[in-house]
């Protein structure tokens, strides 16, 4: 938390710049995600996203292929939307013994084929750890996005790479650090603003004395580079996280910004890291994650290996700046 909070600034840049591409002089808390670019996108085929997706984690590594692709051939994805079915998309971890099943909404747009790879993700993540018990087998939730957040980053970046089309490459990039805001910086600022909140209500705090600290959180996050209305002090309160689930978004931003770690390292070691990550997604939930992590050369206790995840989000802005898309 006191590495996010050192890099606000990654995110306020990168704010200012969407505001100039809006053509606004200041970005507004109501339009922060606003997109940028109202063109239809060009589509993609279900069929289209499997084979990017396996060609993607075989590049990366076999486990990664053979795990994804034994999901797909044993048709346990539901992959279109119909009548009855609920919306979103979501990986079932059943046992050791079975195959994961993966729930999928498929409309063709790029942003599918990233959920495509996350939930995958998941599924390559339930089969490597599937020697241990069904107690242990399912990671608990600081590790809970591992291999799925690092499957959607193999696929960004091949993605990038290999599209023609600047225009949906800057889409991308755009997409890429709002979801990074939304998972890393504001799920952190949700447990900052807990922790006070529990600290206030203990010393009487009413609910607007609630709704201030909450919009000191929300100043604190953005500073000078979007406008707050004071209406957004009263969001706090129907975040259902809060209430029904106290300190849950602390994984959300964990397991976010530690895939984005893991990945760094990849980049820096090479072929020599799958192991580590192997490891890791073997290890399922039989440990504690500080140990796991530490048993592949991990030190979550340092300010370092966090800031590594920044280092990357840093690397894309740079690239929507230097217009190098």
């Amino acid at each position: 938390m006191r590495v996010v909070a050192k890099n606000t600034g990654v995110f306020n840049d990168f704010f200012r710049y969407k505001a100039k591409k809006l053509g606004v002089e200041k970005l507004s808390r109501f339009d922060l995600y606003a997109p940028i670019d109202e063109a239809p996108q060009k589509e993609v085929g279900y069929n289209e996203a499997v084979k990017l997706t396996l060609e993607t984690f075989k590049q990366f590594n076999s486990g990664f292929f053979e795990r994804a692709k034994k999901i797909i051939e044993e048709n346990h994805i539901d992959s279109h939307p119909k009548t009855n079915k609920r919306s979103g998309a979501f990986c079932a971890t059943v046992g050791p013994a079975i195959t994961p099943y993966v729930m999928l909404n498929h409309t063709g747009r790029f942003r599918d084929v990233s959920t495509l790879a996350h939930e995958l993700g998941h599924g390559i993540h339930s089969l490597y750890a599937n020697g241990h018990y069904p107690s242990s087998q399912h990671a608990g939730l600081p590790l809970a996005e591992t291999a799925s957040t690092f499957g959607e980053m193999i696929l960004f970046e091949k993605m990038l790479e290999e599209i023609k089309e600047k225009r949906i490459r800057e889409n991308l990039l755009f997409e890429k650090i709002a979801d990074s805001y939304a998972t890393i910086m504001r799920q952190t600022y949700f447990v900052d603003f807990e922790i006070k909140a529990h600290e206030a209500i203990q010393k009487g705090a009413s609910a607007d004395g609630l709704s201030d600290l909450w919009l000191h959180t929300l100043r604190e996050q953005f500073g000078e580079s979007v406008s707050v209305d004071n209406i957004f002090g009263d969001e706090w309160s129907y975040i259902p996280h809060i209430v029904e689930s106290p300190f849950y978004c602390y994984a959300y931003s964990f397991g976010e910004l530690l895939s984005y770690a893991l990945f760094s390292r990849y980049k820096s070691e090479g072929v020599s890291f799958i192991p580590k990550i192997e490891k890791i997604l073997a290890a399922g939930g039989s440990e504690d994650p500080r140990q796991i992590l530490k048993e592949t050369g991990f030190d979550i206790e340092s300010e370092e290996f966090w800031q590594a995840g920044f280092e990357l989000i840093k690397g894309w802005s740079k690239r929507l700046a230097d217009n190098d898309f």
